[in-house]
């Protein structure tokens, strides 16, 4: 975790030059500020438009409420100036930022959560959100946080929020989508520009506004409430409360309301990684395995452990098959914990691990062999995986024989992807061809598949490599270190 230098330390140095900066290439459109780089410190600056409103949130304590409260990013005034903008403040920068593309949907629905949350709270000094688009949240791990701050403004005499549209298409519909089986086609329309459309939804799950409850006006039965008796008491209800509460908290309390309501439709959608079928059960809340005891441990998770402590990487990506157990070791170590998994089921439960016992663990539904590439001029729309996702180690278990016989991969293309997410060690597993359990699908055309050519490929970008033990007499783990 990045710690923000204080204004104190700012005092010494006061104008940035403009041509030491870099700016972040998400940040180009908004007209209140724009987030830069400068000496490995993360800053935003802020134009003139916009600082008299930043200026009020700091004064009255709304923005450290708000981090105090885990919604907002850490922010701190600073002395700093910068040609452009009238003030800079800093941030805490988050250590992987990920996309809701990666998200299992278990994620998606937290984020929603944080942001109506987040919404509620600013609503209560008057203020609330210009947009609602998910790129603006970001999980430190497994927790879900805002990272605009200029995205805050006054609310306005119209107490509809403007931004309700886009939270429907790049939350509420994506989340219907999730809900009905759509995982997939979900997430392929949550990075494009108009996200899913309430015709994506109508067209996916054949129904035209059949979400169970959803959307549904609150009804009274006739034998419970005579309608009329209940439109006459509204109407009074309404004059009355005209009469005597203010312009000001009427359109306060009517925005709760509807934010409240929104509150309860994201919640009642269920999830089908949450309540899953023949293939498991994963459940949020469910207690964690005991873990295993010391005796009982493998040869690979001995040799594993025993890295983790000797090593301490600062960071460790993992990628393969289930890797609980390895991701828990690492975190144990003081690691920060990155997890590729194609598997649904398991990055869901390995999220609700990590969130429910505060493991400094992101899962993310990812590729190894198709990562997020990078998307727009300059990357403006999508930073490519290689570049955010670089960690001290990799650990690449079961996974190589995976890559070569399913995808027909070579050894050159594997090594290179392992290099581009390491940087300084990698952990991979190798099963050689006379294990059982491998299929080379009876063919000579992996004559090619063997332990020396696989090592021999790795020295292109591991200057190093030991041979460690594993859990058969078979299987190796290699240590490579550039």
């Amino acid at each position: 975790m990045n710690t923000i230098v204080s204004p104190a330390i700012h005092n010494r140095v006061d104008q940035i030059p403009y041509n030491e900066v870099t700016f972040h290439p998400h940040s180009f459109g908004d007209p209140a500020g724009r987030l830069f780089w400068w000496r490995g410190e993360l800053y935003r600056g802020i134009r003139s438009e916009w600082t008299t409103t930043l200026r009020q949130l700091l004064r009255d304590g709304i923005i450290q409420r708000l981090v105090n409260g885990g919604l907002l990013i850490e922010t701190l005034p600073t002395s700093l100036k910068i040609d452009d903008y009238e003030m800079v403040v800093s941030h805490r920068h988050v250590p992987f930022a990920s996309y809701p593309e990666e998200w299992c949907p278990a994620m998606l629905k937290d984020a929603a959560l944080t942001k109506i949350q987040l919404l509620t709270e600013l609503a209560r000094y008057g203020f609330t959100l210009k947009d609602a688009h998910p790129w603006n949240i970001l999980f430190d791990a497994w927790k879900p946080v805002y990272v605009d701050i200029s995205s805050i403004v006054s609310i306005s005499d119209n107490t509809a929020w403007h931004g309700y549209d886009e939270f429907c298409r790049f939350y509420l519909y994506p989340l219907m989508l999730m809900a009905h089986g759509q995982d997939r086609i979900a997430r392929r329309l949550l990075p494009e520009l108009d996200g899913v459309s309430k015709a994506d939804v109508s067209k996916l799950t054949r129904s035209a506004l059949g979400f169970g409850s959803m959307f549904k006006p609150i009804s009274y039965s006739p034998s419970v409430l005579n309608q009329g008796l209940l439109q006459s008491w509204r109407k009074l209800l309404v004059h009355t409360r005209q009469a005597l509460v203010p312009k000001e908290s009427r359109r306060q309390e009517t925005y709760l309301t509807s934010l409240e309501q929104l509150n309860s439709e994201v919640e009642k959608i269920s999830l089908p990684s949450v309540n899953r079928n023949s293939e498991g059960s994963v459940h949020e809340g469910n207690p964690i395995p005991p873990p295993l005891l010391h005796d009982d441990w493998t040869e690979k998770q001995r040799s594993l452990h025993k890295l983790f402590n000797e090593l301490r990487p600062a960071s460790v990506l993992t990628i393969g098959g289930d890797m609980t157990w390895y991701c828990k070791q690492a975190a144990a170590f003081g690691s920060r914990v990155v997890s590729f998994d194609t598997n649904l089921v398991r990055v869901t439960q390995l999220y609700y691990d990590a969130r429910n016992n505060k493991l400094p663990i992101l899962p993310l539904v990812m590729d190894f062999t198709d990562p997020t590439p990078s998307r727009g001029l300059s990357s403006h729309w999508a930073i490519a995986a290689t570049e955010r996702f670089p960690c001290d180690m990799v650990l690449a278990l079961g996974l190589v024989h995976q890559i070569v016989f399913k995808r027909y991969l070579n050894f050159e293309q594997i090594g290179q992807g392992f290099a581009l997410f390491s940087k300084r060690w990698l952990v991979v597993e190798f099963v050689p061809g006379e294990d059982p359990e491998l299929w080379q699908g009876g063919s000579d055309r992996f004559s090619w598949y063997t332990l020396d050519r696989f090592m021999q490929s790795l020295r292109k970008w591991f200057r190093s490599i030991t041979i460690l033990p594993s859990h058969s007499q078979l299987r190796v783990l290699l240590l490579c270190e550039k």
